[in-house]
């Protein structure tokens, strides 16, 4: 499932640029390594000054302590090459914001929220993270190449491709006609080639997450630390993996929260997550029939009632939202759990036949990040979800499909979706369907489809067992692949679990940033719910 950024304003220098490199080997191209050594050497330190905190906040009312932290904020950024095996080619600047550490400084603490397209200066905005972290650290957000203020991407318009998904989003693939078969095939076709028009080639061919991973060397190495200390959430897990892979002896400390895995294609992806929305799912109904006035009868039922309270809802909307807009709210919405509540009582008060607000309210929960945007006076407790941005489809498709080596089938895409539909008939098909465009995309340089990380500290992992988006199976297995790892279990659902306030889980996790006291193999910690 997608997952949208953050702020825009687009920064290129321009200049003629040769295409990937296939000098690969373990740990990339021999010039690419080069090249990250040539920038270090140029770039020594990064820029800071004030921000402009009335286009960063948008007029968003703060109380006291959100205005407290965005006045200390420090922004700033750095150039690096599009390609690093021709280092003075393009140029990208990669921005970067910065809250300084309160307390005895450790050094810098690099976050990524996901996405992919997830912005890292959205997410630094608010004070999300445990006190013990912002005191030792700078707490330094950076929005990754073709994302936010760095660079970002834009393509031609999805709509043709989004309205052929819909129109499928709910239907058996074996079923689909013709003609929406054709639809597919060629909204995402035009997506895929008219993004490959629009974009310079160069940069397209080097939007990918290897290229993030090295970005993410040269801002360790600009910020003055020795060694990085990151922590990135759902997609940003790649990222990490990928520094792993490339610079295992440059870590401090790493935690990744919703770990994606790195090998297979994006239908391997898709038919993991159908599965793990249809455990999110399952999760939320047993919640749901243990609450008075929920809508359904039985879990066996929900799917079908769910179905009915929808189309009839639809119906009586004259048909906008559809059931399928629907049920893309109620998608992401199953990625927190904090807003399990007020999707039942929703969903109750629709079978009910009340369908004042219903729409727009089911739009809004599922777009909220958690709650009030205002920072509280303790620690910022929501979910790493970014805000809105003005191009995500052309962020999600420029890094998923270059990062993987993917099928150029029709029938693969099929294939999948069906695997996928019957791994989660509400959800499963629309999920293997959206990931098409990528047939068609330009390729990239190749990724490991293994990291082992080898020379790193013990990296810090957290999956949640109900995890809709990161399958737990994926932390299972990036866990099992890693030389040295420790997996902290939330045994609840929802998308990520660390800063939103569950005790057994923020606990270990701030001690291994702070003071690198690596917990328990197999710590497991139960689900809290409000």
């Amino acid at each position: 499932m997608r997952r949208t950024a953050a702020l825009a304003a687009v920064v290129l220098a321009s200049a003629a640029l040769s295409g990937c490199g296939t000098d690969f080997d373990g740990n990339g191209s021999s010039k690419a390594r080069a090249g990250v050594a040539d920038v270090q050497d140029r770039v020594t330190g990064v820029d800071w000054g004030p921000c402009d905190l009335e286009a960063m906040y948008e007029g968003e009312q703060l109380d006291a302590a959100a205005t407290a932290w965005a006045e200390a904020l420090e922004c700033g950024s750095i150039r690096v090459p599009v390609d690093y095996e021709d280092p003075g080619g393009l140029q990208v600047r990669l921005a970067m914001v910065r809250h300084p550490a309160t307390g005895d400084r450790t050094g810098s603490l690099l976050i990524n929220p996901g996405g992919p397209g997830g912005s890292g200066v959205a997410m630094a905005r608010f004070p999300f993270l445990p006190l013990e972290v912002t005191e030792a650290f700078d707490v330094v957000g950076f929005d990754p190449r073709g994302v936010g203020a760095s660079a970002n991407l834009t393509c031609g318009s999805a709509d043709a491709f989004n309205a052929a998904v819909t129109e499928v989003y709910t239907d058996d693939p074996a079923a689909i006609t013709e003609a929406e078969t054709r639809a597919l095939e060629d909204g995402a076709a035009a997506f895929s080639g008219e993004c490959a028009q629009e974009e310079d080639p160069a940069f397209l061919a080097n939007i990918g997450t290897l290229n993030v991973a090295r970005d993410l060397e040269v801002m360790r190495s600009a910020l003055g630390d020795d060694k990085l200390t990151y922590l990135g959430y759902s997609y940003g897990t790649y990222i990490g993996q990928m520094y792993l892979h490339l610079y295992p002896d440059n870590v401090r400390a790493m935690v990744l929260d919703g770990v994606m895995r790195t090998s297979g294609t994006v239908l391997d992806l898709a038919e993991g997550q159908a599965t793990g929305f249809e455990t999110a799912w399952q999760a939320f109904t047993a919640h749901c029939l243990t609450v008075e006035g929920c809508p359904f009868t039985s879990a066996a039922t929900a799917d079908a009632e769910l179905t009915a309270i929808l189309t009839q809802a639809s119906e009586r909307l004259g048909g906008s939202p559809s059931v399928a807009d629907m049920l893309d709210m109620i998608a992401q919405v199953l990625y927190s759990e904090a807003k399990w509540t007020a999707l039942e009582r929703l969903l109750a008060a629709v079978a009910a036949g009340t369908l004042e607000q219903f729409a727009a309210d089911l739009e809004s929960l599922a777009g909220d990040a958690g709650g009030t945007r205002a920072a509280p006076a303790q620690p910022r407790r929501l979910p790493p979800i970014p805000l809105p941005q003005r191009d995500a489809d052309a962020d999600f498709y420029g890094v998923q499909c270059v990062d993987r080596d993917n099928p150029g089938r029709f029938g693969a895409y099929r294939d999948a979706a069906a695997a996928s539909y019957g791994n989660s008939p509400l959800f499963g098909a629309g999920i293997a369907w959206s990931y098409l465009p990528c047939a068609t995309w330009p390729a990239s340089e190749p990724n490991p489809t293994a990291v082992d990380g080898d020379g790193a500290p013990t990296t810090l992992l957290i999956g949640n067992v109900g995890d809709p988006a990161t399958p737990y199976a994926w932390a299972q297995s990036v866990a099992d692949g890693l030389d040295s790892a420790v997996l902290v279990t939330y045994e609840g659902s929802g998308h990520t679990a660390y800063a939103l306030g569950h005790a057994c889980v923020d606990d270990p996790v701030t001690a291994y940033l702070v003071d690198l006291t690596v917990p328990a193999e197999g710590l497991t910690c139960p689900q809290e719910l409000a």
